[in-house]
Order: structure tokens, then C-alpha cells, then sequence
């Protein structure tokens, strides 16, 4: 079946679809009128990310407080394509009449093929990633949604770096255990679910992505294609070849950087620096770099720092980043910023005087007047000094500073000093 048209491919597929959306209606109201409208079941849940497992049949709809009580997430079973395809036409149409979108917001698409019909039933799971994204036509995805293309959440799957700081390229043979690429969520294509038979796409979305259902049934037929083609086999060629000498060209001063930390200031014009313990002699930090290294590079590779002073302090062994600039971060995790700007999802790292936007946050600490604006915050510590825009706090930290507008889902505050607006909606907490 490897030489099947167009038609017969998509008529293979399957579609499930997470539509992130704001509704002028209650969540209850809205589950009724769209599965009215679908033939479907949708089940309400109480909470974002629930156990419940979606069927061909029956769906969940569920509140996603991040953006504020009204924005909720349809999720749907996988559908064979045309079903799938109108599917689409009718939850956007929906949306449009009875609610809007956003930046926050976001449509999914989750992809795979009827292994009922297909005689390679495993071909997504045990697919060639690096073939994948070699192939990928990137650029036509970010020509219908250019906002897309600087989103936190669906960062750029065209990056690859060779494992090996002596690895050379000879543009011929391709061997994906040289390299490394992308396996976050939060790229374009969330390939750990290739695991379960699938791959979610990430790209769509953005205000108003209800009003462009052309431009998305589009992109779900090139994604399917896409898909097919690139698992149909594993052999890479010549184009993929081409492909992936560009990707390494476009980062060669992040793969120089690892053999030799002095290429960082070079790489990157002077505007970042590098220290141990706040001293620049090349000894001192060459006698650390073999230890740092993987941290240090992870801030270009992962958050994209385009400026700033990076010291590493060997007595707490913590890596430091003054007056950065990252603005488009993955998984940064264990990190001391202070006076950065940054945007993406960090876990156990500290700010001091940031100004953050847009961002997942899990087990931070917030200090020195540090903005947070439109952020998800879960289990923190938000110091008094420390003001949240539009935030939704959750778990179990402490809030001690000024909240203006958001949600405060659950958790603890201090009564003395945190400070709530009247926009913000308080649902579970504990004073202390």
C-alpha cells in the first residue's frame, strides 16, 4: 500500500481533535448544544487533564482555568476523516456564534490511521522521527498561521544537533542515533505520542482560529500526507540530506559552542557571557565546563537566550542567568534568572526582578518584584514583593504577593500580605 493516491490516504485516516475555546455559555450548556450538534456524548469534567479516556462515541469536555473560567477544551475521540473533517467545520462554526478564541487558545489535531486498514499497523509508533522532520514542510504551516511560528507551545520541530562534539556531517549518510531533536510536547509535534499509534500536532491556533477553517482543513490534509509519506520508509534521501545540512548550518554556533565555551561570545556577537563564581579567567572555567556544559547550552537549545550573563556558582552548583533574554523556553529546569524576560515552562527555578509571560511554571520560587503576567503557576512560592497578572495559581505553594485579575484555584495564602483585586476569582484556599 505504499503507492496508494492522495484520496485512499486520507480515507485511512483517523482525526481526533482538542479544541481549545472560550464559551459565552456554561460548560454544561455548551457540552449539551455540541453534542447535539456532533451525535456524540460529551461528558463534563471538573477538571482540566482528566482520567477519563475519549472514545469514538463519547467525548470530554473540560475547563481549562488557565485563560479564565470560560475557556474549555473540547476532546474527541479519533474519527475517520470525513466525519473528522466536518467535525471541524462544525465546532468552529459553533465557536464563532457562541464564543471567540484567543493566543492562549489553540486547536490539536491527533493523527494516526485505521490499523484496520492499513497493513503496516505499527508504522507511526515505530516510525523514523528524524525522517519525519526532515521531510516536514514547515514553512507552509507557518505561511497560514504566521503567529504561530514564535508560539512557546509549538516550537519549531526543525532542530537537530549532532551528539558528538567531533561528529562532522558528510552530507550523505544520515544515522538518527548521531543526533538529537525534538521529543517535548511543546513542539509543533508532540512526537511521545507516536508511542501510542499517533502524533499530535500542535501548530494551529491563535485568536480567531475558529474563522479560519479552510486554512485548518488544509493543514489537516498536508499533516496526514505528510505523515503517510514520511512513514513509508525509513530510508532517507538525497532532499532529507539537503534538509538536514541546512538545519546544522543554521545551529553551528551552538554545536562549535560545545567543543569550546569561548565560541559562546563569539556565536553570539558578545552580547552573552559566560563566569564561574563571577570570573571570566579561561582556566577556572575551563576546568568546569566538562560539568556545566549540558546546562550552559541547554538555555540556547531549550530557551533560546539571545542575551545575558551566564554564571555558574560552584558552591550551590546552580546556573545563573542576569539580564537574559528567552523567549521562547522548553523544560528549563534548576535555574536562577534574574532581571530576564522570559516565556515557556520551567520547573524548580528561582526569579528575581523578572518580567514573565505566558508561561507553565511548576515548583518555582517568585522574588524581588517579579511580574508574572498570563501565566499557569503550580505549587510556587510568590514572595510579597511579587505581582501575578491574569494568572491561575493551583496546588500546593504559598502566595504572599498582589494577584490582579486571574484565578486562585487552590492553595494557601498569607492573610497579612497577599492582596487580591476584585477581578480575581478565589475557588479553594487556606489562609495562613
Amino acid at each position: 500500500m505504499n503507492n496508494i493516491n492522495n484520496s485512499k490516504i486520507l480515507e485511512n485516516a483517523l482525526i481526533g481533535v482538542e479544541f481549545e475555546f472560550y464559551s459565552n455559555k456554561s460548560i454544561d450548556d455548551t457540552a449539551k448544544e455540541l453534542a447535539s450538534l456532533l451525535g456524540k456524548k460529551i461528558r463534563v469534567e471538573s477538571k482540566a487533564h482528566s482520567d477519563f479516556e475519549v472514545t469514538r462515541d463519547e467525548f470530554k469536555i473540560e475547563p481549562d482555568m488557565s485563560g479564565g473560567e470560560k475557556l474549555m477544551e473540547l476532546v474527541t475521540g479519533a474519527q475517520p476523516y470525513h466525519s473528522g473533517r466536518m467535525m471541524i467545520i462544525k465546532v468552529c462554526k459553533w465557536i464563532e456564534e457562541n464564543g471567540y478564541t484567543n493566543d492562549r487558545s489553540s486547536i490539536h489535531l491527533n493523527l494516526s490511521f485505521d490499523t484496520n486498514k492499513i497493513e503496516n499497523k505499527h508504522r507511526i509508533s515505530k516510525m523514523n522521527v528524524l525522517k519525519f522532520i526532515l521531510d516536514f514542510k514547515e514553512s507552509q504551516v507557518f505561511k497560514f498561521f504566521p503567529e504561530r511560528k514564535d508560539s512557546a507551545y509549538a516550537k519549531s520541530i526543525k532542530f537537530v544537533l549532532p551528539k558528538s562534539d567531533t561528529y562532522f556531517f558528510d552530507g550523505l549518510n544520515i544515522t538518527p542515533s548521531n543526533f538529537t531533536f525534538p521529543d517535548s510536547k511543546y513542539y509543533g509535534v508532540n512526537f511521545e505520542k507516536r508511542h501510542k499509534n499517533y502524533l499530535e500536532f500542535r501548530y494551529l491556533g491563535g485568536a480567531d482560529w475558529e474563522k479560519k477553517t479552510s486554512k485548518i482543513l488544509q493543514m489537516l490534509e498536508l499533516f496526514i500526507l505528510q505523515l503517510w509519506n514520511s512513514t513509508s520508509s525509513t530510508s532517507f534521501t538525497p532532499l532529507n540530506a539537503i534538509e538536514l545540512r541546512k538545519i546544522l548550518s543554521k545551529n553551528e554556533r551552538i554545536i562549535k559552542s560545545r567543543s569550546n565555551w569561548k565560541n559562546i561570545e563569539k556565536g553570539w556577537n558578545g552580547k552573552v557571557k559566560l563566569t564561574v563564581d563571577l570570573n571570566d579567567n579561561e582556566k577556572i572555567i575551563d576546568l568546569h565546563w566538562p560539568n556545566i556544559r549540558e546546562r550552559v547550552l541547554a538555555l540556547f537549545t531549550h530557551g533560546e537566550l539571545n542575551k545575558g550573563h551566564i554564571n555558574y556558582d560552584s558552591d550551590n552548583g546552580t546556573v545563573q542567568v542576569e539580564g537574559g533574554n528567552l523567549p521562547y523556553c522548553v523544560d528549563l529546569r534548576g535555574y536562577e534568572f534574574v532581571r530576564c524576560f522570559l516565556r515557556g515552562e520551567f520547573t524548580e527555578c528561582d526569579f528575581f526582578g523578572c518580567d514573565v509571560n505566558g508561561s507553565d511554571i511548576h515548583s518555582c520560587n517568585f522574588y524581588q518584584s517579579t511580574q508574572v503576567n498570563s501565566s499557569k503557576l503550580e505549587s510556587s512560592y510568590v514572595h510579597q514583593t511579587c505581582v501575578l497578572k491574569d494568572c491561575y495559581i493551583y496546588g500546593s505553594g504559598m502566595m504572599k504577593g498582589k494577584m490582579e485579575g486571574g484565578i486562585f484555584r487552590d492553595g494557601k495564602y498569607d492573610k497579612k500580605t497577599a492582596q487580591f483585586s476584585t477581578e480575581t476569582e478565589k475557588i479553594l484556599y487556606t489562609e495562613v
